[in-house]
């Protein structure tokens, strides 16, 4: 298990800014807004010059792009100095036509996506009137449109022990990839934090992965971004590890991705792609108990044979399990070789009707008896 704990979510986002911002552009600016699935870069007083970012944008929906000249690019001319003309390309190549968008000589440029928008690139060409310089990349950056989402699934969970404690583990995967290809990734994960006690992120990708666990919030936030895409193989991006609190059960706990941020670049593709994609969620059952004595201790009586039977969940890496009484004032041992893969026991016949007991179910874990957790867990019957 790689545990990759690291900075930040703002360190994070600031490193991908630098990876999708072009080489070209004289300020990356400090900070950034996630609004509809396009990264903006917000400027801070006047100084600062920015553009829209890459967008997802649903069919139907409208999009636009925005530029601002901050003083770094006026010079001491006014922004009425400036004109502007927007461009697209649908070209995926390295050779990209542009084509002239009559009346786009705003500021601002908005359009409606349609399916044959899918992936078409803008450019801004700005003027400077009182000198005839012209600027396009050399002062802001191609952007990419795209309308397709993608969907995250939680996997199966799993229990694993480790040295360091022991785990709940989550595979997390994503479909509908572009070429299965993936540069860039920002996953919000939100668990119970009276279950479990942090949370880590083991990368399949490759893409360098940063994380911060907010435990007191029940939040573990991490991004992974590389300046070229990798191959995500059958969506695989890696394993969420959930370290359990001592004799928590996972079982029936819910774990959720939200504020999901998802891009590609490069592989045969031209651009930035910014991908859509919807929260998601999913009810933890690993089919074992991951504490370390019984859990789920159901019984059945038999009154024709004065009989009762206890069963109860599996515990992960159980060797035994082991059923004490308390009689006369001491817990007394009735058995300790039950085997691993039986989790039911049945008293002898003939118990004496109408006596109360009270029992103690315990598992055997790594060469250790629970006994503390089994007798605070202990039942009380009533023989019938």
């Amino acid at each position: 298990m790689k545990m990759t704990k690291a900075a930040s979510k703002c360190a994070a986002v600031l490193c991908a800014m630098a990876v999708m911002v072009p080489a070209a552009a004289a300020v990356i600016p400090a900070t950034t807004a996630v609004n509809s699935g396009a990264i903006v870069a917000s400027a801070q007083g006047e100084g600062y010059s920015w553009m829209t970012g890459d967008q997802y944008v649903p069919v139907g929906k409208q999009f636009t792009f925005e530029v601002n000249l901050g003083q770094t690019y006026l010079n001491g001319y006014q922004r009425s100095d400036f004109t502007y003309q927007w461009y697209y390309s649908d070209d995926q190549s390295d050779n990209l036509n542009w084509t002239k968008i009559n009346g786009a000589t705003n500021y601002t440029y908005t359009d409606t996506m349609t399916k044959d928008k899918n992936l078409r690139h803008f450019k801004v060409e700005v003027k400077n009137t009182k000198t005839g310089e012209v600027h396009d990349f050399d002062w802001f950056g191609m952007r990419t449109v795209n309308c397709y989402a993608v969907t995250t699934k939680l996997g199966a969970a799993s229990i694993v022990k480790e040295s360091s404690g022991t785990y709940v583990k989550i595979p997390v995967t994503l479909s509908g990839l572009y070429n299965n290809l993936l540069t860039g990734y920002h996953f919000e994960f939100q668990y119970d934090n009276s279950i479990f006690a942090s949370a880590e992120f083991d990368d399949n990708t490759r893409l360098s992965p940063m994380g911060n666990d907010m435990n007191d919030k029940g939040r573990y936030i991490v991004t992974g971004i590389d300046v070229s895409p990798k191959t995500v193989a059958n969506g695989y991006v890696g394993d969420l590890y959930l370290e359990l609190k001592n004799g928590a059960n996972p079982n029936g706990s819910k774990i959720s991705v939200v504020d999901q941020d998802l891009t590609v670049s490069g592989g045969s593709i031209k651009g930035v792609i910014n991908y859509g994609s919807t929260d998601t969620s999913a009810t933890i059952s690993t089919g074992t108990s991951a504490a370390t004595y019984p859990t789920n201790i159901q019984v059945q009586y038999s009154e024709q044979y004065h009989q009762v039977r206890f069963t109860w969940d599996k515990v992960a890496n159980a060797q035994n399990y082991g059923i004490a009484v308390y009689l006369a004032g001491k817990w007394r041992i009735q058995t300790q070789g039950i085997s691993a893969n039986t989790t039911s026991y049945t008293t002898p016949k003939n118990l004496t009707p109408n006596m109360t007991y009270k029992v103690a179910i315990a598992a055997k874990v790594n060469g250790t008896w629970d006994v503390a957790n089994a007798i605070k867990n202990a039942v009380t019957i009533t023989v019938k």
